[in-house]
């Protein structure tokens, strides 16, 4: 048990850096440095790099997991889980950048796959759970899908540092605004006057300032 916080821990260290660097880039020496700890430490924890990347993306499933646990949990409000799969989006686009997935899908094409499938399953419940909802007249009738798409679509570009500088606007500003925006297209109208958006709110100010502290 204590193995696995420590590795968890050495986890936290590197994921900031893989946010700028590529994987080829970064040797077992750089990743030892980057975790403060010696090479033969590294060793004790992971044997490969390959095995780092499998940890970087088990905990992004893991993740994933815990996401569609809740939105399978009736005894929560569809409006408070819609706010929650917004907040997940977050979570899970800005996790990593696109460069690294795509540079997992073509070094290590096996590890990619089982993120590539836990993320398919996760749609599909997704879809399920927006269907239900339109279902009992609570959302709109939207296409799922579409509205799904927007999420990394735009999420992705809001995180970009240009985004700031071209539309004078602050990353915290644009997500707060997208999901007002996405409040609005999936929700009846019936139902948003009595929604709290605080939780919402709350949760990208504590975002952004993770994401600050490991930029």
């Amino acid at each position: 048990m204590k193995r696995l916080e420590n590795s968890h821990k050495l986890l936290t260290k590197i994921i900031p850096v893989l946010r700028k660097k590529s994987i080829s880039s970064l040797r077992m020496d750089d990743i030892a440095k980057h975790m403060d700890i010696s090479k033969a430490t590294l060793y004790k924890y992971f044997s490969s790099k390959e095995e780092i990347i499998q940890e970087v993306l088990s905990v992004y499933i893991e993740e994933i997991h815990d996401s569609r646990a809740t939105i399978e949990d009736d005894t929560i409000s569809y409006e408070r889980r819609f706010q929650i799969t917004f907040e997940h989006a977050m979570t899970h686009v800005l996790y990593l950048p696109e460069f690294f997935w795509s540079e997992v899908k073509k070094l290590y094409p096996a590890l990619y796959e089982g993120f590539a499938s836990a993320l398919q399953h996760h749609s599909e419940q997704l879809c399920s759970f927006f269907e239900k909802g339109m279902a009992e007249g609570i959302f709109n009738r939207i296409n799922s899908v579409l509205y799904m798409i927007q999420d990394e679509a735009v999420i992705r570009r809001i995180a970009e540092p240009s985004f700031s500088i071209t539309y004078d606007m602050t990353i915290r500003q644009a997500l707060f605004d997208l999901y007002m925006m996405k409040k609005h297209q999936l929700l009846h109208p019936s139902r948003i006057e009595t929604l709290e958006d605080q939780p919402v709110k709350a949760y990208i100010n504590e975002l952004i300032q993770q994401l600050s502290r490991t930029m």
